[in-house]
This record gives C-alpha cells, structure tokens and sequence, in this order.
C-alpha cells in the first residue's frame, strides 16, 4: 500500500503562522514522493463578517461547521485507500476527529492557552461564552485523536493534564524554521531596511502579533527602561525599537515613561516579507520577545538563525527553543529585564560572537528533514496499527540524495 496523506489546514481568518504550517507539511512531503492533499474550509458566508458586527464570528462558523463536515465526508470518500492517513495541522480543528474514526489520523497541537483562558487558568484573559463552548469542543476532539503530536513539550504537558491523554498517545515534534533563515549581508540588509523601513542606526526588534500573551506593553516598558539607563549613561547614541506587528500607539501613550523622543524611536512595522524579516533580524541588536506564554515561538530560532542575539522569557517553552543561546529574563520584572538588556549590548565584542555563535548552532536544532521524518514516523506507525501487519510502502525518513 503507498500511503496518501490529506492534510486539514486553517481558513483564511487565522492568523499567518497557523496558516503556513499546513503548507510548509505540503511541500516537504511532496518532496519526499508523498502524495497529499490540503484541504481547509473555505471563507464563504465569513466574507460578510466585517459588516455583521458582534454576530461576524458566527458567519465563519457556517463555513466551519455546517459546510466544511461536508467536503471533508466527500473528500474522504473520493480518496478512501487502505494507506491513507489524515493529519488535522491544527489543534483547532480538532472537532472533525469524530468524523475520522475510519481513518487513521493525528493532530498537531501548537498551544493549549485558549484553553487554559477558558478554563480561568489565565484571568488577563477572560474567554466569552460562545469561547468557551468552542473550547469544549475541541477538547473533546482532542480527547478523541488518535494521537496527538505537540510542537513543544511545554504544549505537551499542558495537553496531558487538562485533555488526560495517556505519554504513549501524544509526541513531541519542534516546528522547523519556516523560510531559509541565515545571516544577510550587513549591505544587503542596511541597504533594504533603509528602503523598506526607513531605519538608519542601531536598534532593538521585536517580532509579534496582538495576542495577549505577547506581552506588547511589556515590550515598551523594558524598552523605556532601557532608555532611562542609557540617560544615565550619558550614552550619546540611542537605540531605536522596532516593532515588527500591528502598531500600539494608544498603548504606548499610557506608559509612565512614554514622551515624545520614545514615540520617535518606535517605528512600527505591519506585516514584512520574510526577506525584510531576515534583513532586520541580520542588523538587529537583538530581539526582544518577552512573552507571557508561547507555544513555541518560531522568532527566536528565526533571529538566531540569522546571528541576533535573543532575549526572552525565562519559562517554557521559551526556554526549550532558546536552549542554552538565549538570554532569559523574568517579563514581570522590566527594570530587571532593562538591565539584562543593557548588558547584552555592551558585550565585548568576543562574547558577542560567542553568543551569535550559539545561537546559530541552536537554531540548527529545528531542520526540515528533522520535522518531516518525524512525522514521517508517526504516518507510519499510525497506518501500520490502522491496517494491522500489512505492508505499507512508506518514503524514506530522510531525503534522498535526489530530493536534497
């Protein structure tokens, strides 16, 4: 039997990240000689969200709900083979697990904060009602799965306390970096952000969405301590922050510390492509991505990858992707997280090659090939238990020299 992997994406309301992991599988596996497929459920009556008001979020829940249960039944039965396995990329999905009985399946679980929020684990984030329901609901798909792959054991122990899952039914696989981060050319990279950002000089970065547990008033607040510091210092040259996500200028005007020079230094930058992303990591002094929670946290290995210095929360997962080439600093405590800061960049310039040095060997650590014959494993046992002994034809763990 030649397995056929259908893989069950994320419709266009979520977030970029959630998005991507689907296709990156896609494009490793077809690598690998795997035939898969991607489905999602598309935006139909969620296009009308934004004039709906307060009832928007129950138009994508037609398309993910009511219309999307019915391809996938067709689906399955258009492509129903003794080999096939269908992987939910998504934890959020995990509802559709009731309808995969007959299948062998997984799902990947990336984080259980919703979760946690619904349960009252994290009271700065209340959960509405209509949340908490959906919540259920993917619980009880989780409590389902056959098997449940997480990107971090952080998520993994969140996973088996609140859905009981038994170690032997859950795994943990790191994400890969998701774009060919490395170091650019401190040309190539000035010569861009200066054309795409505007930024001249040295400064600190940060890489986020506007999700609670980024911590975003976190990141202004280290960054007017560190201001304050260098003040102090008498130091002549002030670094910029910039801020790589939705901008916040309301929120920074309600910081004690906020005055017209800090607003200047901010720059805010929405949605760069990954190249202007590698540039700004490349030349950045370091990242700072202090967050409460994480379910892995792909922008610490992707500035490592690129030689920036990381500093971030001292708790996992954190600290599992950071390892040992990180610097870690308690998010509740700015002035203290202030200081680190300003140790960091005056590192002489040999501890400051060491710690590059560290980081781009961490970031190491999370391959492609890695991610890919993991998963490649779990197919494997996952079909061979589903189909009993028989022989199922799977690709190599590894890339041949032809697919390299």
């Amino acid at each position: 039997m030649t397995p056929k992997v259908i893989l069950i994406g994320n419709s266009d309301e979520f977030l970029f990240s959630m998005k991507l992991f689907p296709e990156m599988l896609q494009r490793l596996l077809r690598q690998r000689g795997v035939e898969v497929l991607l489905i999602r459920p598309k935006t139909i009556f969620g296009k009308f969200a934004p004039w709906a008001g307060p009832l928007g979020k129950w138009l994508f829940y037609v398309d993910k709900f009511l219309i999307f249960p019915f391809v996938l039944k067709s689906v399955l039965w258009r492509e129903r083979a003794p080999g096939l396995i269908v992987h939910v990329c998504d934890h959020s999905n995990a509802m559709y697990v009731h309808r995969l009985r007959e299948v062998a399946h997984l799902v990947t679980c990336h984080d259980m904060m919703p979760m946690k929020s619904a349960m009252g684990e994290v009271p700065q984030n209340p959960t509405s009602w209509t949340g908490k329901c959906f919540q259920r609901l993917i619980l009880r798909g989780l409590k389902r799965a056959r098997f449940v792959a997480c990107v971090s054991t952080a998520s993994q122990c969140d996973l088996m306390r609140i859905a009981g899952l038994p170690a032997e039914q859950t795994r943990v696989i790191f994400n890969s970096l998701n774009h060919p981060y490395t170091p650019m050319s401190p040309a190539e990279a000035r010569s861009r952000i200066k054309a795409r950002v505007g930024v001249e000089g040295p400064y600190l970065l940060h890489v986020g969405s506007n999700s609670w547990y980024k911590n975003r008033l976190g990141v202004f607040a280290i960054y007017a301590g560190l201001r304050r510091r260098l003040l102090e210092k008498g130091t002549a040259v002030m670094p910029k922050l910039v801020y790589a996500g939705p901008s916040l200028q309301r929120e920074i005007a309600s910081l004690p510390e906020w005055n017209p020079e800090m607003e200047r230094d901010i720059i805010f930058v929405k949605g760069p492509d990954n190249e202007t992303l590698r540039a700004l990591y490349s030349e950045a002094e370091l990242l700072l991505f202090p967050s409460w929670d994480e379910g892995f946290g792909w922008p610490i290995i992707e500035a490592q990858a690129c030689g920036c210095r990381v500093v971030t929360t001292n708790k996992a997962p954190m600290t599992e992707v950071g390892g040992d080439a990180a610097f870690y600093i308690d998010p509740h405590d700015s002035p203290g997280a202030a200081a680190v800061v300003l140790g960091i960049l005056e590192q002489p310039l040999t501890e400051r090659r060491t710690a590059i040095e560290k980081g781009i060997v961490n970031a190491g650590r999370f391959t492609e090939d890695r991610m890919i014959a993991d998963y490649l494993e779990v197919y494997h046992q996952l079909i061979r238990e589903h189909c009993g002994q028989a022989r199922v034809e799977m690709p190599p763990l590894t890339p041949t020299h032809e697919q390299k």
